[in-house]
């Protein structure tokens, strides 16, 4: 009996040999993979930017003593040149429709985009010196772009609206650097803007972004008020002017 049983036990580990020799070929499978999160652009965001500006107050000089406006400069229209910084914050909300992005955003920005000019009458006896600054302006935008994936490429437009300050000496310049009036102003423009952008996001929650804007603010009269040497009220000057200029600006959101 050893010689059929010794036989069916040589059969049994043949058997299970091949067997272990073919599992061993056949390919392992590979563990799931994770989905990964697609990229959305929907939702509100905060941030903060900063960036330079430059740009230019275009406007005409005139000088009404209270009887009509006298012709004394040659030409009247002039321009003022203006640069420097600005820094402010945004505020907006995105909605992505495949990979079309829409949204609407506001902001307000400091700056101390400032310009002077030094004009003399047509007599050459008289000089005036104007400086004028942009205080502060915002814009409220729309804005629309195409993602691929975390970069998001966009137009915007909307309403633009700041305050200025300006300032004005008067001069002899015969005789020689007398001030004869000294005098100020503010003014409130509203106008619009327009530019382009690209945003990077870099992490589920934060987005860098580069952005261009060409700001006109519209004109305003600049009538000058203040006091002569002499005491007595000085309100015959003004520059009637466009203030545009231009914008470029980095900034940082953190998107909730």
């Amino acid at each position: 009996m050893r010689g059929p049983f010794a036989a069916l036990g040589v059969s049994v580990l043949i058997t299970s040999l091949a067997t272990s020799a073919l599992a061993a070929d056949l390919p392992v499978k590979a563990p799931p993979v994770p989905a990964v999160q697609a990229v959305s652009w929907t939702g509100l965001y905060v941030g903060g930017h900063a960036g330079y500006a430059w740009g230019r107050s275009d406007g005409d000089l005139t000088f009404d003593p209270g009887t009509g406006p006298l012709v004394v400069f040659d030409p009247s229209h002039r321009t003022i040149d203006a640069d420097g910084w600005l820094a402010g914050g945004q505020i907006g909300f995105n909605y992505q429709f495949n990979s079309f992005v829409f949204g609407l955003e506001a902001d307000a920005s400091w700056t101390n985009l400032r310009g002077r000019g030094s004009f003399n009458t047509i007599p050459g006896d008289i000089n005036w010196t104007i400086e004028n600054q942009l205080d502060w302006f915002g814009t409220v935008r729309g804005r629309a772009g195409v993602a691929v994936n975390n970069f998001l490429l966009y137009g915007t437009a909307g309403v633009a609206f700041g305050q200025t300050s300006a300032d004005q000496v008067v001069t002899n310049i015969i005789p020689c650097c007398l001030v004869t009036a000294v005098s100020s102003v503010n003014e409130n423009h509203i106008g619009w803007t327009a530019g382009a952008g690209a945003e990077w996001m870099y992490s589920r929650n934060w987005s860098l972004k580069a952005e261009y804007l060409y700001v006109d603010l519209g004109s305003a009269d600049y009538r000058f008020i203040g006091t002569t040497f002499l005491g007595t009220p000085h309100t015959t000057d003004s520059f009637p002017a466009d203030l545009t200029f231009h914008t470029v600006r980095v900034g940082v959101n953190y998107r909730f």
